[in-house]
């Protein structure tokens, strides 16, 4: 996996194994020894990283001899260009650094403040040889995740569990059934404990600095910051939120300069993303989607590509994908994920390995969806049903335990069901006391999606293909996001119960003006929605809309062979007789328990126990 990784001594120095056991955990870091990667090593501390398979520099690693400042990033970074003038100025930079050439710079400028100068997705690990300081970073939304294991001797980081766990510093490796029930419960860890005992997850907008034996750690942001602003008109709302989105965008397009990988589904999000591409970086862009074959993230993308001339893939999930490469696929999502994403997910890396050959940086419409619309969303993958109870409930903490009874998770599990109780009861006492600090529901939604529904789903999800490329989306860019906030269409304006189709209509309509504002025929084509952006416009198309939602039943696809995928992955788990001492499949099937969630979470624990725990 790429990413970065280190261990720190909180002693006089690491011990005499400490050369060799850092090898083992930048082996488990990188997924290829084609990585390009870069490393430390020092009787007190040893620190590297490793970048995407396409990446042919290693820009992410950075040291100032004279300032004797180090500087490895994993992800994305952006610098302003104001910044990059004081910059110049107080430094006498000659040319155009990278962003990432730039960090020891701002650190040593603003210490750890300089995270409020840059803009990105990324983790950072500063080493001050001056000052015998390190310092850990990263975003305000975190979006990708970085573990950590912090006791008397030591402070260990990685981009992969598996990189902390190899290097045998932990006195044992046990699995942590508390968080592996937050995971069934809601479909991924809501806390920042992880599947292993004192192993954690770096909270977003968190900086954790060690300086000898003492280890420090703050939050400079929450979502709060972007609650306070009095909502602009509708005309001013839409500019603000329109210049955003291009402003992302051009951060991207300024610094790669050949061509981008671009995601273009039967959805809206990726074509709004397009529109602001064309027409002026055509020849630079290369669309691609997958699915099965008469699904409609391959027929609509597809259709538009040809209509548009636009140079366009489609990845087909067919039969012979399922039988020659699903299987290994679906074990490297898996373990690349840290056990977070399941095999029905395996889709996303078996494309992004192919289009990395094309470039590293792929942009897509991740989380416009949860940015556009408002009010009460539909229980799924992305959001359970039970975290929109506890948002419902506003945290009545008896009520979520009543549910978590009822669902019978503690009998997937090898573990006393009280206790498991009450060790969930007091990570979700801890979480209302988060949430207290906001006013009302719809705020507490806004903060669970940024700050944890984010990080905790897309974040791992991207962590699980970052070996091969960048990943990059405008809706989750924060000078957006603090644009958006000015506007009327911030969903923190409208109740959390709210679900009226005057709401649902503008969500639809902005879709629409967005669009039609920057390239008007992506507006025309149709969608997975069984309409196009146009008509939602015109009296025909509302009739087509209501016809397609509410009295026409349309022929369900199964858009990525998801039935044959279980079989494949059920049966390989029995031929291969994986097993956990930690998680079980119960008699009775769960109504209320991701199956894939379920056998994913015992492949990742039973590999982890065999590799680890003997």
């Amino acid at each position: 996996m790429a990413g970065i990784a280190g261990i720190l001594s909180k002693r006089e120095s690491l011990d005499a194994d400490s050369g060799h056991r850092f090898a083992k955990m930048m082996q488990a870091l990188r997924f290829s020894d084609a990585q390009r990667q870069q490393t430390y090593i020092s009787p007190k501390i040893c620190f590297g990283n490793c970048l995407p398979i396409s990446c042919s520099e290693n820009s992410h690693y950075q040291y100032h001899e004279e300032l004797g400042i180090h500087a490895v990033i994993d992800g994305l970074v952006f610098v302003p260009h104001a910044e990059r003038s004081q910059l110049s100025k107080r430094y006498s930079i000659h040319g155009t650094p990278s962003a990432y050439g730039l960090i020891p710079l701002l650190y040593h400028a603003y210490k750890e403040d300089f995270v409020r100068h840059i803009t990105g997705w990324y983790n950072i690990f500063i080493y001050d040889e001056k000052q015998k300081l390190s310092l850990l970073v990263n975003d305000q939304l975190g979006f990708y995740p970085l573990y950590y294991y912090d006791s008397d001797a030591c402070f260990v980081f990685a981009s992969k569990i598996e990189a902390i766990l190899a290097t045998g510093l932990l006195p044992s490796v046990a699995p942590d059934p508390v968080t592996i029930a937050e995971h069934l419960f809601v479909n991924y860890p809501l806390s920042d404990y992880t599947y292993i005992q004192n192993i954690h997850t770096l909270a977003n907008a968190e900086t954790i600095s060690i300086r000898q034996d003492k280890t420090t750690r703050r939050k400079y942001w929450s979502m709060g910051a972007l609650y306070d602003y009095s909502p602009a008109d509708k005309e001013q709302s839409f500019r603000m939120m329109d210049q955003g989105l291009s402003q992302a965008l051009h951060k991207m397009l300024a610094t790669e300069e050949h061509q981008l990988n671009v995601s273009l589904t039967g959805g809206w999000d990726s074509r709004v993303v397009l529109s602001y591409l064309l027409p002026e970086h055509r020849d630079q862009l290369k669309l691609y989607s997958f699915g099965a074959e008469d699904a409609d993230d391959i027929v609509v993308p597809q259709t538009i590509a040809s209509a548009e001339s636009l140079d366009y893939t489609p990845y087909v999930l067919d039969r012979n994908y399922l039988d020659q490469c699903f299987m290994p696929e679906a074990l490297k999502t898996i373990a690349l994920s840290n056990g977070t994403r399941n095999y029905k997910r395996t889709h996303y890396l078996y494309a992004v390995r192919k289009i990395a050959e094309i470039s590293p940086f792929l942009v897509t419409g991740i989380f416009g969806d949860e940015v556009f619309k408002v009010g009460r969303p539909t229980g799924g993958d992305v959001l359970s049903k039970n975290t929109i109870a506890m948002l419902a409930s506003d945290f009545d903490i008896d009520h979520i335990m009543g549910m978590f009874s009822n669902s019978l998770i503690s009998d997937c599990l090898q573990y006393d069901p009280k206790n498991l109780a009450d060790a969930l009861r007091a990570r979700i006492e801890a979480l209302k006391r988060q949430m207290d600090e906001f006013d009302t529901i719809s705020q507490k939604y806004y903060s669970i999606r940024f700050e944890y529904n984010l990080r905790k789903y897309f974040g791992s999800e991207a962590n699980s293909y970052n070996d091969f490329v960048f990943c990059f989306s405008p809706f989750i860019d924060i000078d957006f996001l603090e644009n958006f906030a000015r506007t009327r269409y911030f969903g923190i304006h409208y109740s959390f119960d709210s679900n009226s189709i005057r709401l649902k209509k503008q969500s639809t309509q902005l879709y629409h003006d967005i669009v039609q504002a920057n390239y008007p025929p992506l507006t025309t084509y149709h969608s997975a929605r069984g309409y196009s952006m146009k008509d939602a416009t015109t009296l025909s198309g509302n009739l087509k809309i209501l016809c397609q939602k509410y009295l026409k039943n349309r022929k369900k696809v199964d858009g990525f062979n998801t039935k044959p995928a279980d079989g494949l992955f059920n049966g390989f788990l029995e031929k291969k007789q994986i097993s956990s001492y930690t998680l079980k499949i119960p008699d009775n099937d769960l109504a209320d328990v991701s199956h894939p969630d379920l056998l994913s979470l015992i492949y990742w624990l039973g590999m982890v126990e065999e590799n680890y725990t003997r």
